[in-house]
């Protein structure tokens, strides 16, 4: 719900932005990957199972260490608003609301939302509402950004 009192209003074409996504990080510790579906009912864009191989970006295989269990907006939103790559994130997360708390009660097990914003002129970054905000807090999640600007070699 779009607030009359808003500064800035949606904007998929956010002209400061060059690129932008965010996701949900889930590191269950012990607990497999597939668990974490299963608590969630929430199908994942990646899962991370420790003791596998995987061919990284420069085509080298190395053994993972450590399970994960992600949900990303990566090419699953077309908008260079973080604000609709949340909400997408978000309508997602919000019905697995019971089952995010149980994990969350579990030791070893660690979750946070990751921001990712490409910047297109190295001012004027993303904007948050309060609808974000508040669903973010209700689902107890952290909320972290990594930002780049254009030029920087992200490797």
């Amino acid at each position: 719900m779009q607030q009359q009192s808003r500064r800035t209003p949606y904007d998929d074409d956010y002209g400061t932005c060059l690129d932008t996504y965010c996701d949900l990080r889930v590191y269950p510790g012990e607990l497999s990957p597939h668990e974490i579906t299963k608590r969630l009912g929430v199908e994942p864009t990646e899962v991370n199972v420790a003791g596998e191989a995987r061919k990284g970006s420069q085509g080298r295989e190395r053994i993972l260490k450590i399970n994960g269990w992600f949900l990303s907006s990566e090419g699953r939103v077309e908008s260079k608003d973080l604000r609709r790559h949340l909400d997408w994130l978000l309508e997602r997360l919000q019905p697995a609301a019971r089952g995010l708390a149980e994990l969350q009660s579990l030791s070893g097990v660690r979750m946070s939302i990751n921001c990712v914003w490409w910047s297109r002129s190295g001012h004027g970054g993303p904007t948050l509402w309060p609808e974000q905000m508040r669903a973010m807090a209700d689902l107890n999640l952290e909320c972290t950004f990594d930002v780049y600007f254009e030029g920087e070699d992200d490797e």
